[in-house]
């Protein structure tokens, strides 16, 4: 199965605002769903900073058919998450983030993290699946904390999490997963070579073997 990829560069400000800017971009994009075109956003929570916007931002979302992908506070938690023993108690905001990155980044360059450097995937990429596992376990963990709590809301467990990054759940539907890992996302997962067998599974279970053979599935 053949997938491309378009990004288009955010413009920051209030929750609604994103979202209005996703909305601006997917009309330029002009995506077809009968070809299988989603769309996705990327947001920062920022701790507490958009918590009283994102209700609002997320029915505009879901309205136009935006899926939000969200980072607590902030995206460079999914950063973090390629490094071994990473904080994982809560961060009031993005800044406090960026300082324990800066702790991690020596071990990988020779300056401190930069939004505009232009080689943070290579930078990253031999952590790439450790990072997708370490995100994953963090998220169980609080979905295992909240389902035990009397106000815990499952549409909204996602943007609580603090902190977290769902960077995971995006690529586990651009790349699917293999045998033997942890699902990343609830749903129906089809085998890649044969799509006619499915199986339903849940966020958190073990990708299944096929007919006694390790196998790739997707969403």
């Amino acid at each position: 199965m053949a997938i491309s990829v378009r990004v288009a560069r955010g413009k920051g400000g209030s929750a609604r605002g994103i979202v209005e800017r996703a909305i601006f971009e997917k009309k330029k994009f002009e995506p077809d769903p009968r070809h299988g075109d989603c769309v996705f956003l990327l947001m920062d929570t920022e701790g507490t900073g958009r918590a009283a916007e994102l209700p609002d931002a997320m029915k505009l979302a879901a309205k136009n058919k935006i899926e939000v992908i969200y980072s607590s506070p902030a995206f460079e938690y999914w950063l973090l998450c390629h490094f071994e023993k990473i904080p994982r108690s809560y961060f009031k905001d993005c800044a406090s983030v960026m300082v324990e990155l800066d702790k991690q980044w020596k071990s990988v360059s020779k300056s401190k993290y930069d939004k505009s450097d232009q080689n943070i995937f290579s930078r990253l990429s031999v952590q790439f699946q450790d990072a997708r596992k370490q995100a994953l376990e963090i998220d169980l963990h609080h979905l295992k904390t909240a389902q035990s709590s009397s106000n815990f809301n499952t549409a909204q467990s996602s943007s609580n999490f603090n902190p977290s990054s769902q960077v995971y759940e995006l690529i586990g539907i651009l790349l699917g997963a293999r045998t033997g890992e942890k699902c990343p996302i609830q749903g129906d997962w089809m085998l890649s070579d044969n799509p006619s067998v499915m199986k339903t599974l849940s966020k958190g279970d073990e990708m299944p073997i096929y007919e006694n053979n390790e196998t790739h599935w997707r969403l």
